[in-house]
């Protein structure tokens, strides 16, 4: 039973830490005005660098923020089907923060009860568990990302809206699927970098108590 509850925390704890990397990722405006003129996406949508950023702010902010508002960018036009679209990943969020709460809670006993029985192998598993993510979706990704990310949107969406026409939805035009891969890859490095802290901060208290 001991080791079912451990197992149940240590997910859980592992959840905490991917969801958090994730939103850090999707927060991190940097790496998409990097890609700005990386990817030379001013030519691609025809739009200057600032209105790009303003556009690209206005995304973020709607997906993070947890008050609900109409979606209307700032400069771009859409499509009733691309403002459906943008709500759901709205919404993926927001049930990704409810998810983040959940395992908070849960988390947060677990952290209690093996630091009062002076348990450390919680840390071995969460390493664990965290290490098999970026190994079960790295490979595909690297394989074929384009039908890595189609796979992931039918999967996550009941409709085809993400399927953008440029006409109607001129923000896909500033939004290149080389951008979202290389958020795919600050997400999977960031888990990777995270699993390894953790076994490492395992194996320096295992040491010291075996001393």
């Amino acid at each position: 039973m001991k080791k079912i509850l451990n197992i149940i925390f240590s997910v859980c704890f592992s959840i905490i830490i991917i969801i958090g990397i994730i939103k850090f990722t999707v927060g991190f405006k940097e790496l998409y005005y990097y890609d700005i003129d990386k990817l030379d996406i001013s030519r691609l949508s025809n739009l200057s660098e600032e209105e790009i950023r303003l556009n690209y702010d206005y995304l973020i902010e709607y997906n993070l923020r947890k008050n609900e508002v109409d979606f209307e960018m700032p400069t771009i036009k859409s499509s009733p089907q691309g403002k459906i679209h943008f709500k759901e990943v709205r919404d993926i969020f927001q049930n990704l923060n409810k998810l983040f709460n959940l395992c908070f809670i849960i988390s947060i006993i677990g952290l209690f009860v093996n630091i009062k029985n002076k348990e450390i192998n919680f840390l071995n598993m969460i390493s664990k568990a965290l290490i098999t993510i970026p190994i079960f979706l790295t490979l595909p990704i690297l394989i074929d990302f384009e039908d890595s990310f189609v796979i992931f949107h039918k999967l996550m969406f009941s409709n085809d809206y993400w399927i953008f026409d440029p006409k109607l939805d001129p923000v896909i035009t500033m939004l290149p699927e080389q951008f979202f891969f290389h958020a795919g890859l600050m997400i999977l490095v960031l888990i990777l970098i995270s699993s390894m802290l953790i076994y490492i901060i395992y194996r320096f208290l295992r040491k010291k108590r075996e001393q």
